[in-house]
């Protein structure tokens, strides 16, 4: 009888420890600087494998030190008809390239960087918590993980926004806008997008966030559309 009750004590115990979850492990970031080619320094951070741009991009120059052409807030001319980008507050948004100021080959990212693309995007989504399936899936995905890439507070972010931000990776996403396929600027301080170096013949992959959702968003958008940019590095 004895040995029945030790039996049995030893497997629950077995099945108590076989049933027990993981702990997931907690992140530890690493921190830097990256400078552009016209002497913008950036914040950076190292989550998990990747490190990634603290802000977004706001260059003027590509990679050979000659201009990116530029558009004003209203100018909806010629913004069809080749690389250009347009500026609101880069201090804080950084700009707003069109996808032909992405793709030129002098380059917009700093010297061993590179425009993040859309495996970029899902690694992240993934370290910061989204499922592995969902990442794959197109428009909304996730439940509330844009709380930890959004500026502590959700600073910058509309007060009537549904989300919280606490910076916990230090990506500090603020809501930059876009620039619509005629050149016109919307949504600037209530979204954010960016485009990914992810692309097919007429289409580019982007991300965005909304201040009415906690979710991050993947389509694909037309190329004639101006959005951020994030790096990581090579």
């Amino acid at each position: 009888m004895k040995n029945s009750i030790i039996i049995l004590f030893l497997l629950c115990l077995v099945g108590l420890v076989s049933c027990k979850k993981d702990t997931p492990k907690e992140l530890v970031l690493e921190y830097g600087t990256v400078t552009d080619i016209a002497g913008n320094t950036y914040k950076t951070v190292k989550i998990n494998d990747q490190w990634w741009m603290c802000e977004n991009l706001k260059t003027t120059l590509y990679n050979d030190g000659s201009a990116i052409p530029f558009f004003a807030i209203n100018d909806t001319s010629g913004w069809q008809s080749g690389p250009g980008y347009k500026t609101i507050a880069d201090s804080i948004y950084g700009q707003l390239y069109n996808y032909a100021a992405v793709l030129d080959s002098k380059g917009l990212a700093p010297e061993g960087w590179h425009i993040a693309t859309d495996e970029d995007w899902k690694k992240l989504e993934r370290s910061i918590g989204m499922d592995s399936s969902e990442t794959e899936l197109m428009a909304w995905r996730g439940q509330d993980e844009v709380n930890g890439i959004l500026p502590q507070n959700s600073n910058n972010w509309p007060i009537s926004s549904i989300h919280f931000g606490n910076n916990k990776y230090a990506l500090n996403i603020n809501p930059g806008g876009v620039v619509l396929y005629n050149g016109i600027i919307a949504a600037n301080s209530l979204e954010a997008y960016f485009w990914t170096a992810t692309h097919n013949a007429q289409q580019a992959m982007y991300r965005s966030i909304s201040y009415q959702r906690t979710q991050i968003f993947r389509q694909y958008a037309d190329m004639h559309y101006g959005m951020s940019v994030r790096c990581v590095k090579n």
